[in-house]
């Protein structure tokens, strides 16, 4: 048994993955990934009342998409005992030619994104549902989307203003108090 784990524990760190331990054996914190199409994701979203919902649109070959999601993670970290979701959305299909789901997931294991995890798969074909949902803008990416505990969206990264990784986490701790 505990070869089985320091097994799992190595294979976990060999992935990119962190272990997490449960008692004293170590685990590698599952992260899924789906692919789905806009009305799908709305109602992902929206089956999450009563939670502050905020949502990161990225992707792989978006350099400011990676610089900045160490701080979504955080954000889970440090907000999801409190009511917070966090609801990654790869917009890695806006270019089909370079995309490559194993890359989106090695990337979120990297990371150890630990929340909901989607793939737009038609983010072209999806555009009144995905307008609607986030924002007419949605293919200016990175963009960040908070909904408050009613589910109204309350706030984009592309309509303003822009706040400081500090100023987000403020907002984000007033919307959990209401």
């Amino acid at each position: 048994m505990r070869l089985l784990c320091l097994f799992a524990a190595a294979t976990a760190l060999a992935l990119g993955g962190t272990p997490t331990t449960i008692g004293a054996e170590p685990v590698a914190a599952k992260i899924t990934v789906e692919e789905v199409r806009g009305d799908v994701l709305a109602a992902a979203i929206a089956k999450h009342k009563d939670k502050v919902v905020v949502v990161d649109l990225w992707a792989t070959w978006c350099t400011s998409c990676v610089k900045k999601f160490p701080h979504f993670v955080d954000l889970h970290k440090k907000y999801a005992d409190k009511g917070l979701v966090c609801v990654s959305v790869s917009m890695d299909r806006l270019t089909p030619t370079t995309y490559k789901k194993d890359a989106i997931v090695a990337f979120l294991n990297k990371k150890q994104a630990a929340f909901p995890n989607y793939i737009v798969l038609e983010p072209e074909d999806d555009e009144k549902s995905l307008g609607k949902l986030l924002t007419e803008d949605y293919r200016l990416i990175p963009l960040m989307v908070i909904f408050d505990k009613a589910g109204r969206r309350t706030w984009t990264s592309g309509d303003g203003p822009q706040l400081s990784d500090a100023e987000l986490d403020k907002k984000i701790e007033e919307l959990l108090a209401k």
